[in-house]
């Protein structure tokens, strides 16, 4: 399901392209036999849409006492679709979208602490960002700017799999992780000769809305799926993209980045089977590290 819907965005994607192509060639004076195009170019002069591959490590610790462990760790590729309108001494906005998925690492005990449990194989992950930006862009020089913004976050991780380890009598249970957040910060703009614009960006995400559901009934519809309410921790992010216009429209873009994710320890729920309560649970605090680069191609209008 979730390749037929990343498809279908692609196609779209690049049904859409031409048009706004167009669009770009009637702004700068090149004529086109259609007047419709100088209106739709009105509508996206000053906007870029982006896209490209991400290659990224994952580095997730739960805050647990010795000798009790849980940690995932690995590299993990994904892609990235973005929109972006920035003109100078203007409102600034920015839509984003990233989907993540591979196998990663799994380094922990079971209950008591007392044996280790690793594994890799099947452990799949899945990660989905979306990120709305809203602030101004002010003009500091002809080739400097500096974008203050805000905007809303929204972020899901869908953490293992529901099932038996390959080959062991390992038990895994699939978690699902989504929350919400609110992204402050602050972005500039160097224009660097002709054909190079660095945009370093820094900020804070303040998360709300924390929650995360363990798929037990996906084992035995006889369980329930306990879900908890995540303690709500502020994180952080840093990158530095760098654009190189290959062309009058087109650029490339390398974007290395950094960013720390905290959840906070949840409340504590049942587990119950047919309606009788047979445990309880609840999610501990952790820490995320997580870096790499980004790689896409960048059309403006």
């Amino acid at each position: 399901m979730k390749a037929k819907v990343v498809c279908a965005i692609i196609s779209l994607f690049f049904l859409v392209l031409p048009g706004f192509s167009a669009a770009a060639e009637e702004q700068k004076g090149y004529p086109l036999s259609n007047e419709k195009i100088t209106e739709t170019q009105k509508i996206f002069a000053h906007q870029s849409l982006e896209f490209g591959l991400m290659y990224w490590k994952l580095d997730y610790k739960e805050d647990l006492p010795a000798p009790l462990k849980s940690t995932e760790n690995g590299w993990l590729p994904g892609f990235y679709l973005g929109w972006n309108y920035n003109k100078k001494n203007a409102v600034y906005s920015k839509i984003l979208l990233e989907f993540s998925f591979g196998n990663v690492t799994y380094d922990g005990t079971d209950q008591t602490g007392t044996i280790p449990i690793t594994f890799s194989d099947d452990n799949h992950q899945f990660f989905f960002r979306g990120e709305w930006n809203i602030g101004y862009n002010f003009a500091i020089t002809k080739d400097i700017s500096i974008k203050p913004y805000t905007g809303y976050g929204y972020r899901h991780w869908d953490r293992g799999k529901t099932g038996f380890e390959t080959g062991t009598n390992i038990l895994s249970i699939q978690e699902r992780y989504y929350w919400h957040y609110i992204p402050v910060g602050i972005a500039a703009e160097f224009d660097i000769g002709k054909n190079v614009v660095i945009e370093p960006n820094v900020g804070a995400r303040f998360m709300f809305y924390g929650k995360m559901a363990v798929e037990f009934s996906d084992l035995d519809p006889g369980y329930n799926t306990p879900d908890v309410k995540l303690g709500n921790r502020m994180g952080y992010y840093a990158e530095i993209p760098v654009r190189y216009k290959i062309s009058q429209f087109w650029s490339v873009v390398i974007k290395p980045w950094y960013a720390y994710d905290a959840i906070g320890q949840s409340d504590t729920v049942d587990l119950t089977y047919y309606g009788t309560t047979v445990g309880a649970l609840y999610e501990p605090a952790s820490t995320t590290h997580q870096y790499g680069v980004n790689v896409g191609l960048s059309v403006s209008y």
